[in-house]
């Protein structure tokens, strides 16, 4: 069973009005070591007495998935067979990308 499929199962024995522990009990018997933990039911049963209705992740921002882009990894690599003494701060002031980023190129 899916994160999804969890959380539709706690909603809907929240509208049932079942506490968080009896839910979480009800889980553990029905489900085994897959069950969600009591902490996770506790949150969902709190989200969706304050009003939540979707049972999916919101969408978050941040960094991007993928910042190693062709583009920088060609230019780490084209940097460093000019050069293979240079550092990784040097690196990264060449090619304008941070030290975190570079390093992962290069492992």
């Amino acid at each position: 069973m899916d994160k999804t499929e969890q959380r539709a199962v706690i909603k809907y024995l929240h509208l049932k009005n079942m506490t968080p522990k009896e839910i979480h009990a009800d889980m553990i018997n029905t489900l085994g070591d897959t069950a969600p933990s009591y902490s996770k039911v506790k949150e969902w049963c709190a989200s969706f007495k304050r009003g939540r209705t979707s049972t999916e992740d919101e969408h978050r921002s941040g960094w991007p998935c993928q910042v190693a882009s062709q583009e920088n990894v060609d230019s780490v690599l084209g940097t460093v067979m000019q050069d293979r003494r240079i550092t990784i701060r040097q690196i990264a002031e060449t090619c304008d990308i941070s030290k975190s980023t570079v390093e992962r190129i290069l492992h």
